[in-house]
């Protein structure tokens, strides 16, 4: 495949590292934004990218993501103008986007999913839409931040999965004030009814989505995949394969629809 990363600038100045992916014999007819799980770097998703450019991808993403330990780092707003003015600038316009978010990134890009240009579905992969997660400490009550310690057990029932992605511990760290507006921006949407296709794979033993979680995301009109004694990283637990071709399913039966 090739790939090119280079430096991407967004409307309010920050700048931040894009990267492209594509089959070396081009012709590709989507195109898939991959937001990370902040706990690892998402141009290491290998395996992930492989699967979408074969699936007639071109994929793009941004070394940012919500809650991410290491730099740069960016507020709510930050976050959701710098994937806004990417899918803008990166993505032909009429080739339909499919966004792919993990984790918190997926939860803070939800409420405003619909706006990208040429989005044509969300998928969220362990989103985390009851607040707050467990485990969610703030140092210092008076200071504004506050942060939450990642296990490799809360993240996959075999850990040795992760080998190469993510160290013993990942401490993701927010603003006191963007995880309450994420949180009730969150809810506003799943109050209603999310409206573009959209949905969630997660794992049954997920310790930040209970099923109370999953009903509602079910009831906004998001489509639910659960896998059994899976944790929060189902592309790097047991039953990975059923991940694959759930999100293959659903990427087809998308396409499907827009083309019927």
């Amino acid at each position: 495949m090739n790939h090119i990363a280079k430096s991407f600038i967004s409307s309010d100045g920050r700048v931040y590292r894009s990267h492209s992916w594509e089959s070396r014999e081009g012709g590709y007819r989507r195109t898939a934004i991959l937001v990370g799980n902040g706990a690892w770097p998402v141009e290491t998703e290998k395996k992930l990218v492989g699967f979408l450019i074969d699936r007639g991808f071109r994929v793009l993403s941004l070394e940012l993501a919500f809650g991410a330990p290491q730099l740069p780092r960016a507020r709510l707003g930050s976050f959701r103008l710098a994937i806004a003015d990417f899918v803008k600038e990166a993505t032909p316009i009429g080739l339909p986007v499919y966004v792919l978010a993990s984790s918190f990134s997926g939860s803070a890009l939800a409420p405003t999913a619909e706006t990208l240009q040429g989005i044509a579905a969300l998928a969220l992969i362990s989103p985390v839409v009851e607040f707050p997660p467990p485990k969610l400490k703030s140092p210092l009550f008076f200071l504004p931040s506050t942060q939450l310690e990642v296990q490799r057990e809360d993240q996959s029932g075999l850990p040795e999965l992760l080998d190469g992605f993510q160290a013993s511990t990942v401490t993701l760290r927010f603003s006191k004030r963007d995880l309450k507006e994420a949180a009730a921006d969150l809810k506003r949407v799943l109050d209603d009814k999310v409206a573009i296709p959209a949905a969630a794979f997660a794992g049954e033993d997920d310790p930040w989505l209970s099923q109370a979680g999953r009903l509602g995301l079910s009831a906004a009109g998001v489509k639910v995949y659960s896998y059994p004694r899976v944790r929060r990283e189902p592309g790097h637990d047991r039953y990975a394969d059923n991940f694959y071709a759930d999100l293959g399913s659903f990427l087809d039966e998308v396409e499907a629809k827009k083309n019927g």
